[in-house]
């Protein structure tokens, strides 16, 4: 029996969905795409809300006329700075008996209960596994049936506050439709990659879109760390604006041409006098908007990698790091000097420059829906309901 799904991402200044359908030998397409744009929303967030729920119910209209369907549920993706990340251990002696699935559960339990305790004012959104170990040896999968005297379990909690989550939920009730899943885009970008190359094991994922940034750290394929940040490549460009007086149609021109890397390509090289605001002309070397860049591309990934804790983390465990940028039209040449900021050893870590493709959460998240994953912990000991439906089910 075919299985479809309705999935949106909340964007900068637009939502994007796709329909999709999942076979019975747990295989998925994507029947439908879908970008709108929505004044209602900036930087990801809720500025209008009768504006932004008016395009959603006129979106969903047109994806139901368009794919003959009728839809109830949805899943939703975010990419707000507010999502939390926290790492947090647990443990349950054995004696020698073997483990089951409710020595599991109680490890969970007692991590969850810490988790909301300590941030009283959030909803958990993702439970994931990062290690399981079983008398002090590592173990990939979930060691059921095994015997031992102590288990260790290490989980990364993904939430956000309470009142966003409501107001997401919001936006999709005025329409009717129910929320099944609330999915952070850096994890659904993870999956993406996962879900293409099998053998990424270590790895971290820098996204630039054009309003917010975020990284994410994975071990063992398993996410350790993700922040999402409330500045992107558009900082760049507002400070050649407001500092140069350009012309903001002029900017991606002279960012493709600008060599941020060999600054003497630069040398005794002006900007022409059409490129610039009315009577706002001045003599201005292209050195000097090189100078701009760095600066405030160097400020943005100190922030970033919190004055290099992270970044030393990546040289001691990550064997390949994907720069992705929404904007393509800077990739390679800001991608480059990005890459010079890392200063990774080269020979021990990869480093790629890629287009953040519009869907690619999209598929990521429809990859984590419909095929799981055995890093999430939900599914381990709430086979019915996940910790968001639930939520949902009770507030809503």
């Amino acid at each position: 029996m075919k299985q479809e799904q309705l999935i949106a991402e909340i964007c900068e200044d637009k939502i994007r969905y796709v329909i999709c359908e999942k076979n019975e030998q747990s295989d998925y397409k994507i029947l439908k795409k879908k970008i709108s744009e929505n004044n209602g929303i900036k930087k990801g967030k809720i500025l209008d809300f009768k504006i932004t729920t008016n395009r959603i119910s006129q979106d969903l209209k047109d994806l139901e006329k368009e794919s003959g369907k009728i839809f109830r549920n949805i899943s939703v993706i975010i990419n707000e700075p507010e999502i939390c990340c926290t790492n947090i251990s647990g443990f349950k002696k054995l004696n020698g008996s073997k483990v089951e699935k409710r020595d599991l559960d109680y490890i969970l339990n007692e991590a969850k209960s810490s988790i909301i305790k300590n941030q009283e004012k959030n909803s958990i959104l993702h439970i994931l596994n990062s290690n399981f170990i079983l008398d002090k040896i590592k173990k990939n999968k979930v060691p059921v049936d095994l015997h031992g005297d102590h288990l260790s379990l290490h989980m990364t909690f993904i939430s956000l506050p309470t009142n966003s989550l409501k107001n997401i939920s919001a936006l999709f009730t005025n329409s009717d439709l129910k929320i099944d899943r609330v999915i952070s885009k850096p994890l659904a970008c993870g999956m993406d990659l996962l879900g293409k190359n099998k053998e990424a094991r270590n790895f971290a994922l820098i996204n630039f879109d054009k309003e917010v940034s975020s990284i994410s750290l994975y071990e063992d394929s398993s996410l350790v760390f993700l922040k999402i940040f409330p500045f992107g490549t558009n900082s760049i460009y507002r400070d050649l604006i407001q500092l140069c007086s350009l012309k903001e149609s002029e900017i991606r021109k002279i960012m493709k041409e600008l060599d941020f890397i060999n600054i003497e390509k630069n040398k005794d090289k002006y900007i022409e006098k059409n490129l610039f605001t009315e009577s706002e002309f001045k003599k201005l070397s292209k050195n000097h908007l090189n100078d701009i860049v760095k600066a405030r591309t160097k400020e943005m990934l100190d922030y970033i990698f919190n004055k290099n804790k992270n970044l030393k983390y990546i040289n001691n465990k990550i064997l390949r790091v994907d720069l992705f940028f929404e904007d393509e039209d800077i990739l390679e040449n800001l991608g480059n000097l990005f890459k010079e900021y890392l200063k990774i050893d080269k020979n021990k870590t990869q480093i790629e420059l890629l287009p953040l493709n519009d869907f690619s959460a999209l598929s990521g998240a429809a990859e984590l829906i419909f095929k799981g994953w055995d890093k999430e912990a939900i599914p381990l000991t709430h086979k019915k309901k996940s910790v968001i439906a639930s939520f949902f089910e009770r507030f809503f």
